[in-house]
């Protein structure tokens, strides 16, 4: 268990105006489940009157600007995901004319080659298109990309997820809402016809379907349909086989929602203690006392706990973990609680349940977020639902591949812009 006693001690000012410099005293008490135990964070406690909250800045780090948003296009730009298969990346995210969520959002794409140069973004890199009409105003979210069979599948869907599958929902995690394209290898700008993961259309996208020319699973070749049946089956996972990338947003058996504590969100994250204990669920949470993130554990054998808060800091944003090379995991996430989503910390975990490293892998106030027309890069240029400042929601990646080896995070700038940056290993451990 984990006791938060937070107390004033000064006061500055950062951009913001007057705020308080908080103390903060954690006293750990590890829960443990089948001799499992919840994750805990042992590393340094951020300070946010310090530059990157007082850790390091990640060196040798290299950004690439995959969207800069405009009005022609859309301003709202959010949740992307980014993926690596047989030496080419893909990027997707939802894009909507001003407002979070709002009828019409549609999912665009970037591709690159070498995760440095990538297509342009012109207005006609959609990936899945506008399936909103006034009958049913819906808005699309980008998906995690599949990987069965050898081939790849460009995901997104009107219910937002982050893993495959959810326990107890529909099979393959709303198979029955979910959108999906073949992501033709090698190549760039090379897609199949977009298809609904089911042989029926959901119900109040019919219309939408007919204009936008969208069809139904029994209408794709076997191999696909063979590929997306494979969803329904919890003893599998799409997400290989492959060698250049440790990436794969799935529970082995299936995950379980977060549905147990008030607050919680269905914007969870997963990954596999490198120790072989088992594997963990991280949600987000916002609580009465504090901000916080909360676990689900399951040893090897066993079943998913309940979840229970754990001790690591949080700005009740969305978070990202997975595998790193050496037999580590990594957690993405806006981990200092400030006055808005930033900086971007990648942490690190060499049994996945002690998480002692943290460095600040990128920030909005740094000088290359700057521009005529943005002389604060935290501050945003257009108006909007929802807008909120800083370098937010990402999506991590780790690429084994020599050519274009490292880590790479995909992450929205004030819910406007598309940005990537990439870190080689090193400099996040």
């Amino acid at each position: 268990r984990v006791v938060l006693r937070v107390t004033a001690t000064s006061s500055s000012t950062r951009m913001f105006g007057t705020v308080p410099h908080l103390a903060l005293v954690l006293l750990v008490l590890p829960s443990i489940t089948h001799g499992m135990t919840f994750p805990k964070w042992v590393g340094p406690v951020l300070d946010p009157l310090l530059p990157h909250g007082g850790v390091p800045l990640a060196k040798n780090t290299t950004y690439s600007t995959l969207y800069r948003a405009t009005k022609e296009i859309g301003t709202y730009n959010m949740a992307p995901m980014i993926d690596f298969h047989q030496g080419q990346f893909l990027a997707t995210w939802k894009n909507a004319p001003t407002d979070e969520d709002q009828p019409g959002q549609r999912i665009l794409y970037s591709q690159s080659l070498d995760g440095r140069t990538w297509t342009p973004t012109d207005g006609t890199n959609i990936l899945f298109p506008n399936m909103s009409t006034h009958a049913n105003p819906a808005a699309l979210f980008a998906e995690p990309t599949l990987h069965i069979n050898g081939r790849v599948y460009a995901a997104a869907s009107p219910n937002q997820f982050c893993l495959y599958p959810i326990l107890g929902q529909v099979p393959g995690l709303g198979q029955a809402s979910l959108l999906l394209r073949e992501v033709k290898v090698p190549g760039l700008r090379q897609f199949g016809p977009v298809f609904w993961a089911t042989a029926t259309i959901p119900k109040g996208f019919e219309a939408a379907s007919a204009a936008q020319g969208v069809v139904t699973l029994d209408k794709m070749d076997a191999q696909t349909q063979a590929d997306i049946a494979t969803l329904s089956d919890h003893s599998k996972v799409p997400c290989g086989p492959t060698t250049d990338s440790l990436k794969c947003e799935a529970c082995l058996g299936g995950c379980q929602s977060a549905a147990n504590l008030v607050n919680m969100t269905d914007e969870l994250t997963h990954y596999v203690c490198p120790n072989g204990e088992g594997d963990v669920l991280l949600y987000r949470v916002a609580t009465s006392d504090g901000l916080h993130l909360a676990a689900s554990i399951r040893p090897v054998g066993g079943n998913w706990s309940a979840p229970e808060k754990i001790n690591f800091p949080d700005d009740h944003a969305n978070i990202n973990a997975g595998s790193l090379p050496g037999n580590r995991v990594y957690l993405l996430s806006n981990a200092m609680p400030w006055v808005f989503r930033d900086p971007l910390f990648v942490s690190s975990s060499s049994d996945g349940l002690a998480w002692n490293t943290l460095t600040a892998l990128t920030s909005c106030e740094l000088p290359l977020y700057r521009a005529p027309d943005q002389p604060y890069g935290c501050m945003y240029r257009h108006r909007g639902g929802a807008k909120q400042s800083g370098c937010q929601y990402p999506q991590g990646l780790s690429v084994t591949d020599k050519r274009v080896e490292g880590f790479y995070a995909i992450y929205s700038l004030n819910k406007e812009d598309i940005w990537v940056v990439h870190a080689p290993f090193d400099s996040i451990l």
